[in-house]
């Protein structure tokens, strides 16, 4: 017997119709909770996109309020929201998208006092953060606390995005195999760098389809994979990395 009512049978037919997914796997994206740290462009996008493939129970978590800026490139967000929370804004979309799952926000940011606090009940961890500072923090804790971590980056036409497990082996890197924390004070973000609106949005759909494959087991290699796209010139490259023996968090 299925746990899937009627009506969730017949909304997410499409979905259930791929072998690699089924109605097992249309289960386990519903019984699946995941936290999302940051409602910009990556966060908006991914969340508005998990939810719609049937994932039971998302939280959202930002301090920020919407701006005029956020419009290009952050999806959920209208000329209406501008001034209020982003989390209340978002959250009440995503529930008109499914009114099914359970969405809960935190308007707080997350900092050393409060991450285990909020991150603690959740598995998989989406940071979906613009800056260096906050991403090391995340990766630490979800190394330490072995957490799964789905992240992104974005930049002008350009797309990165990884799957962390770092404790479960000694070959899965960290964030800070990949990009090593130097000391340095480096906290460029979109207001920075710049984005062009869609790239936005396709950094928070790979990271969106980078959980439903860990929700669905499909994950061998997916935590040894640095994902890029250069937009601009189209190109897409799937490369091979390793822990790095010298990390200071993943390898002592």
């Amino acid at each position: 017997m299925t746990l899937l009512s009627e009506k969730e049978l017949e909304k997410y037919s499409r979905q259930i119709l791929i072998d690699k997914v089924g109605i097992k796997g249309q289960e386990e994206i519903k019984a699946s909770s995941v936290l999302l740290i940051g409602c910009g462009g990556l966060g908006t996008s991914a969340a508005q996109y998990l939810v719609m493939a049937g994932v039971g129970k998302i939280k959202i978590i930002d301090f920020d309020s919407v701006e005029l800026s956020n419009l290009n490139r952050q999806t959920l967000l209208l000329e209406e929201d501008i001034g209020l929370k982003k989390t209340e804004a978002i959250a009440k979309r995503l529930k008109r998208i499914n009114s099914a799952s359970e969405v809960i926000t935190q308007t707080k940011k997350i900092q050393k006092h409060n991450i285990n606090k909020y991150l603690k009940p959740y598995k998989i961890i989406l940071d979906c953060t613009d800056n260096f500072k906050t991403r090391y923090l995340i990766n630490k804790y979800c190394h330490k606390n072995k957490k799964i971590l789905i992240s992104a980056a974005l930049q002008s036409f350009d797309v990165q995005a990884f799957a962390f497990s770092s404790w479960k082996n000694k070959k899965n890197p960290c964030y800070e195999c990949i990009f090593p924390d130097i000391g340095q004070k480096i906290n460029n973000s979109c207001d920075q760098l710049g984005i062009i609106a869609p790239i936005a949005g396709l950094g928070g759909v790979i990271q969106a389809t980078l959980t439903l494959n860990v929700i669905l087991k499909n994950t061998k290699e997916i935590f040894q994979e640095f994902i890029s796209l250069d937009c601009f010139s189209r190109n897409f490259r799937k490369i091979k990395v390793r822990k790095n023996p010298e990390c200071k968090i993943c390898n002592r």
